[in-house]
């Protein structure tokens, strides 16, 4: 009769215990006084908290939790097919987890236990924990094309969730990018210019967190955009200076009769300064002009060698027929009320 009860009453408190996530031993595997005693002792075996991860390498991660009170050891679990399979026991709150697939995710679970009468008794598994081993380092970068303002990279697909494409920005390394392809163009570069690239790999976690594994960097490309082709500000610049120079040495009257100019008191002491001043003081809006050239944005560099050519001609025609003028090469955006050309384009006038 008192073993009936003692009997009956391990079991109630099994089932008691039980309910708040203990586990224990069945009890035909023991004597009813063990069985009362494992009971007591898995009341006691603490839920492990504060499960965290430090993701070493593309194929190991370490997993560190909190110190559970009393406990003997803990066993770490990682789903696999939908259930947690035991992966291993440890005597510390560390355990590395080896020989992992790269760019995966991976979830875990660790447990407390007691060992009491040489079984163990668990505690309630901690909360999951997601995280990722890092993705391989990348390979196989290589510049695929160049343009005038940009450069196509491409490289190897591996495992990751996107890559990431770094520039080298004065001496510092920039990401400026990131794609889940295996190729990315990067624009808005100068002309004819050395640019300096190299890509990683980065895993996330999973879709509801920002946290990342990135593999190692790969090699570095240079690459150098082609010159580009098209006219610029600088290019007209160069032009509008070198055909003033040119228009200055043809100015006959100018250049014959300047001591003439300088007598009467004008407001300059060489020839230079003369052509300085009357190039600041003439614009279209106050000066006649011997008609007016237009030359496109988009038109080429061998279009602007043309142009010069022809315009020097031009020049020479119009001080062979009025060679008591001076002439001011005059440049500005079209149109400007300038109808002789509705494109973008520059306006060259012929001031005098």
């Amino acid at each position: 009769m008192k073993n009936g009860m003692k009997k009956t009453a391990a079991v109630v408190m099994a089932a008691m215990l039980m309910g708040t996530g203990a586990v224990v031993p069945a009890a035909e595997d023991m004597g009813i006084f063990s069985q009362t005693a494992i009971v007591a002792e898995a009341a006691s075996v603490g839920k492990v908290t504060g499960l965290k991860s430090k993701t070493l390498s593309n194929s190991e991660i370490q997993l560190n939790w909190s110190k559970v009170k009393g406990a003997s050891g803990y066993t770490v679990y990682m789903r696999k097919n939908g259930k947690y399979n035991k992966l291993g026991d440890c005597k510390g709150t560390s355990y590395t987890v080896k020989k992992l697939p790269n760019a995966t995710r991976e979830n875990f679970k660790v447990r407390a236990y007691k060992t009491v009468k040489g079984k163990k008794v668990y505690g309630k598994y901690s909360a999951n924990w997601n995280t990722a081993t890092n993705p391989q380092a990348c390979k196989g970068l290589k510049v695929s094309s160049v343009g005038t303002d940009s450069v196509k990279l491409s490289w190897t697909k591996i495992g990751c969730t996107n890559y990431r494409i770094y520039q080298n920005i004065k001496g510092e390394w920039k990401e400026i990018g990131k794609t889940t392809g295996t190729s990315y163009t990067v624009k808005k570069l100068a002309p004819a210019t050395k640019y300096q690239f190299k890509i990683r790999a980065c895993k996330q976690d999973d879709k509801k967190t920002s946290n990342n594994h990135y593999g190692k960097y790969s090699g570095v490309v240079t690459a150098t955009t082609k010159k580009s082709d098209k006219i610029t500000q600088a290019d007209i610049d160069a032009m509008k200076k070198e055909l003033q120079e040119y228009s200055n040495s043809k100015a006959e009257y100018v250049n014959t009769r300047y001591t003439e100019f300088w007598k009467y008191g004008k407001d300059y002491n060489t020839l230079d300064e003369y052509y300085s001043m009357s190039i600041k003081s003439k614009s279209p809006s106050i000066s006649s002009y011997d008609g007016v050239d237009t030359i496109n944005f988009t038109e080429g560099q061998s279009m602007l060698k043309e142009f010069k050519e022809l315009y020097k001609d031009y020049i020479n025609y119009e001080y062979e027929k009025r060679n008591d003028v001076y002439y001011v090469v005059y440049v500005e955006a079209c149109p400007n009320g300038l109808d002789v050309n509705p494109n973008p384009c520059w306006a060259v006038y012929l001031l005098y």
